[in-house]
């Protein structure tokens, strides 16, 4: 009878860190996927960093292109009227 006891107990005691097993891992599981998100949202961060960048340095050379001509014409007026 005692030995069945010791048998009962080595399965409840295996039963109990079976699912203490599964219940950790399970939320290590849910800690990754949170991480996953969070890695996920700095990279949507980054790219918008860099399209608002890309956007100022396209704005940049067109107003550099623009200075260029607006210089150009003013050095054509300039050597139009001999000043």
């Amino acid at each position: 009878m005692l030995e069945h006891i010791g048998v009962v107990l080595s399965i409840i005691l295996a039963a109990v860190s079976l699912v203490t097993t599964c219940v950790m891992a399970g939320i290590y599981i849910g800690k990754l996927e949170g991480f996953k998100e969070f890695i996920n949202y700095r990279f949507d961060e980054q790219n918008r960093k860099l399209e608002k960048h890309n956007n100022f340095i396209t704005r940049l050379y067109d107003v550099e292109r623009k200075l260029d001509v607006d210089e150009e014409k003013i050095e054509h007026i300039i050597n139009r009227f001999g000043t």
